[in-house]
C-alpha cells in the first residue's frame, strides 16, 4: 500500500548547540571591541586629525623660537603652531566624544534586542510548559527556542539550563542561579546605568 507518514523526528545535539552558543558569544564579544579600537587608531593616526604632525610642528617652532627669541616672525609662527595644536586636541576630543556616543547608542540598541528576545523566550516557555516532556513538544517550538538562544548569545554571554519538558532557564551571572533573565514564563529586563565610581563607564 506504499508508505505511510508517521512522524517527524527532530535531529538535535545539545552539546553541539551549547558549544555553538558559547563560540558565538566569544566571537561577537570581540567584534565591537575590534571595530571601535580600529576607529580610535584611525583617528589618532590620521595626518589631518592625529597629534603626531601637530606636535612635531609645535616643537620645531619652539626650537626655532628658542634659537632666536627676539624674532617677531618666529614668535608668530610659534603662536600659530600652538593654536594649531590646541585645535587638533579639540578635533580629537570631538571625534572621541562622537565615538563614545555611538558606543552608548549601540549598547542601548543591543539591550533592547536582549530584552525582546528574553520576553519571547518566556512566552515560548509558557507554551512548552503545557507538555510534560520534550519528546511531546512540537519540533517548531523547540527550533524556535534554539534560534532565539542563538540570537541572544550573539548579543550577550548566557548560561542555560533545560527542564525535562524543554523549557529553558537563562542567566547571565557567574552561575546558572545568578542574574536570571528567563525562568518559566517570566522574563526580567536588564538596563544600563552610568557607573557610580566612574561616569565614563556603563554598568
Amino acid at each position: 500500500t506504499g508508505v505511510r507518514f508517521d512522524a517527524v523526528k527532530r535531529q538535535y545535539d545539545q552539546f553541539i548547540e551549547s558549544n555553538l552558543r558559547n563560540s558565538t558569544s566569544e566571537l561577537k564579544a570581540q567584534e565591537p571591541l575590534l571595530s571601535y579600537v580600529n576607529r580610535v587608531i584611525d583617528v589618532m593616526g590620521d595626518a589631518n586629525i592625529g597629534l603626531t604632525s601637530a606636535l612635531n610642528q609645535f616643537f620645531q617652532s619652539a626650537r626655532d623660537l628658542s634659537g632666536d627669541p627676539a624674532s617677531t616672525v618666529q614668535r608668530n609662527i610659534f603662536l600659530r603652531d600652538s593654536d594649531g595644536l590646541a585645535s587638533r586636541f579639540r578635533q580629537l576630543s570631538s571625534q572621541l566624544d562622537t565615538l563614545n556616543l555611538e558606543t552608548k547608542q549601540a549598547v542601548d540598541t543591543n539591550l533592547g534586542q536582549v530584552n525582546s528576545i528574553t520576553t519571547q523566550l518566556a512566552q515560548l516557555n509558557k507554551q512548552l510548559g503545557k507538555q510534560p516532556s520534550e519528546s511531546k513538544q512540537p519540533s517548531e517550538l523547540l527550533d524556535q527556542r534554539d534560534l532565539l538562544l542563538r540570537d541572544l548569545s550573539a548579543l550577550i554571554s548566557v548560561k542555560t539550563q533545560f527542564a525535562d519538558n524543554g523549557t529553558v532557564l537563562v542567566s547571565i551571572g557567574d552561575t546558572i542561579n545568578q542574574g536570571v533573565l528567563v525562568k518559566d514564563d517570566q522574563a526580567r529586563a536588564i538596563a544600563v546605568n552610568l557607573s557610580k565610581t566612574d561616569l565614563n563607564k556603563l554598568e
